[in-house]
Formats: structure tokens, sequence, C-alpha cells
């Protein structure tokens, strides 16, 4: 009885061990791995598919069973199919290994009845799969760098430009505000007015500024003369709005005549003009009575072309009146009025 008890025994061993062999037919089991290198931490899905004749019954293995070193992160059992009299079930796992080198799947063990009449399980075994896990750092950065130290935030200059800017435009509002409460208290008004002084106003003090010099005592007649021209040059831009300062002589008389310019006025420039270019570019040296003939000649000049302007003095007023029309009237008025 010993004996045919320990051959029995190695019987059941030797079919535990070959598997799909053992049944002839009966049932075959299949393990394998979408992926057999991977990094530590990385999902690999582990497939148990079982064929076995349909009046096998396989019992489910279900999600605790033993894989090793690997974590099991998610199960699934497919729907049996049926394939030529052929019944497949698949079952899969999501699993996971948080270390490197090699690792083994063990056989996977699963129980199933030969037929409906059997009273005992029989197991069946996959064959062992081989996973190798590979570290994420590269040969080269096998050993571990020093912690970096704390990133400095760059400071945005931008917010501060602006919140300049606003407490600039603040006191700037607070400012104009206060002056304008200020101007109003006293009556004042809030713009000054800008007084135009009129060119021959200019022009005459110039010529003041030009005789208290000391250039005419010194003898400096080019400087003198050259002054004076500019002074009269000037005076026609801004009377006649005429590029004076640019033109020559000639031109600047061709210019002025084509105007409506006294003949006498226009032959108080034209001489005056003429001294002073004789002076500048030919060294001329005037004698008192031709210098001051010039200055003479060149307020006559001034004196004779300056432009004013007088306020209307209203003589009388009359009311509106409005006419049969329905338009109102202009108001009847007269007064007088110079350049």
């Amino acid at each position: 009885m010993r004996r045919i008890g320990w051959k029995i025994g190695a019987l059941m061993l030797i079919i535990g061990a070959l598997g799909v062999r053992a049944q002839s037919g009966l049932i075959e089991i299949e393990a394998r791995v979408d992926k057999n290198v991977i990094t530590i931490g990385d999902r690999i899905t582990y497939t148990i598919t079982i064929r076995h004749a349909p009046n096998v019954r396989v019992e489910n293995p279900g999600p605790g069973v033993n894989l090793g070193m690997f974590e099991i992160k998610d199960y699934q059992i497919h729907e049996p199919v049926e394939t030529d009299g052929i019944i497949q079930e698949t079952f899969e796992y999501v699993i996971s290994v948080y270390d490197t080198g090699r690792f083994v799947i063990p056989p996977f063990p699963v129980a199933f009845f030969a037929s409906d009449t059997t009273p005992h399980p029989q197991i069946i075994t996959s064959d062992p799969v081989e996973i190798y896990v590979e570290s994420v750092l590269k040969s080269a950065d096998a050993e571990l760098k020093d912690i970096k130290p704390p990133l400095t935030i760059p400071v945005d200059y931008r917010r501060w430009v602006m919140l300049g800017l606003i407490g600039l435009l603040a006191i700037l509002l607070l400012g104009g505000g206060y002056y304008y409460y200020r101007k109003r208290q006293r009556g004042e008004p809030i713009f000054r007015k800008e007084v135009i002084q009129p060119a021959h106003e200019i022009a005459y003090s110039e010529i003041e500024q030009l005789l208290n010099s000391g250039l005419m005592s010194c003898g400096e007649w080019k400087t003198f003369f050259t002054l004076l021209s500019d002074i009269l040059r000037r005076y026609v831009e801004n009377r006649f709005f005429v590029p004076a300062m640019e033109d020559t002589t000639s031109e600047l008389m061709y210019a002025l005549r084509e105007m409506n310019i006294e003949t006498a006025a226009l032959d108080n420039l034209e001489k005056t003009l003429e001294l002073c270019d004789l002076v500048k570019f030919a060294r001329y040296e005037p004698v008192a009575k031709e210098v001051d003939r010039a200055i003479q000649q060149a307020r006559n000049f001034i004196e004779a072309t300056k432009l004013e302007f007088q306020a209307v003095e209203v003589l009388e007023k009359v009311d509106a009146e409005i006419p049969e029309n329905g338009r109102q009237a202009a108001p009847k008025t007269s007064g007088k009025g110079n350049f």
C-alpha cells in the first residue's frame, strides 16, 4: 500500500509540474506579460489564459494570488469565450514592483474539476515569468546628487514700477486739486495767459541792447553789423513770415517787393542790409555818420511796417430787431480799428 501511495503522490507532482501536458488536452494554462523589462514603479499587465474542454470546471483564482515581490494594482476577469469546442478564460492583473534587479513571477496555480462528477479539484500551474527592473537613473547618474538650494524667486520690478506710477499719479492729482482750490479762493485764473509781444517791440528792444553793448566804442563793426542784420531779418520773419534768415539780401528784397509795402520803407531796409553785408564780408569800416544813418534807417523801416492792433470803440448800441421773416437782424454798430 505504501508503494501505491508513493506512486500516486509522485504522479500528482508530475501532473502539477507538467501543467498543460499533464491533462492530455483537457486543460492548459498560459502566463505572459506585456513587457519583460521595466523601471521602478512601472505597471505591467500579467495575463493568465486558461483553455479547457467544456466539461472541465475552473475555479476563479481571484485577486489574492501570490505573485512574489509584485503588488497587484488592478484585477479583471474576462467573459469566457468558446472557439471550436474549447473554452478560453482570461484573467488580467496589473502589477508593479518597487525594487531593481531580476524578479520571477512564480508559477500561477489554478484549481479545476475534470468533470462535474469529480469530487476533488486538481491543480494546474503556469510557467514562471522573469521580469527585469531597471533603475530610473542612468549609469552615469547612478549616484544621488546633493539637494539643490532653494530657488530664488526673481523680483517682479513691473509690479513696483506700476505701484510707483500709481503713487505718482495720485500725488499729481492731489497737488493739482490743491492748486485749483487755492486759485479759486484767491480769485486768480487757473492758467496765466501768455502775452505775445509784437515783432516791432522785440526789434526795438534788441536795437537798444545792441547800442548799449559797447561794440561801437570798441570798434567791433563786424560783430555790430552782423547783430543789426540779424535783428532786422528776425523782425521781417516775425512780421511778414518769410525765411529772411536764410535768404540773401537780394532774395529777401525781391520777396518783399512782391508784397504791399511802401517803397521808402523797403529802401531803408535795403540800404541798411547792404551796409551790413559790406562790413561783414568786405571788411568795410563805416564812419560814425554811416553807423547813425543805418540805425535810423532800421528804425524807420520798423516804424513804417509795424503791425498794431487797436481795440474797437463801440459808439452806439442798437437793440436787435426781429424782422417779419423771423430772422434776427444784426446789431447796428460803428467803430474803428486799424493795424
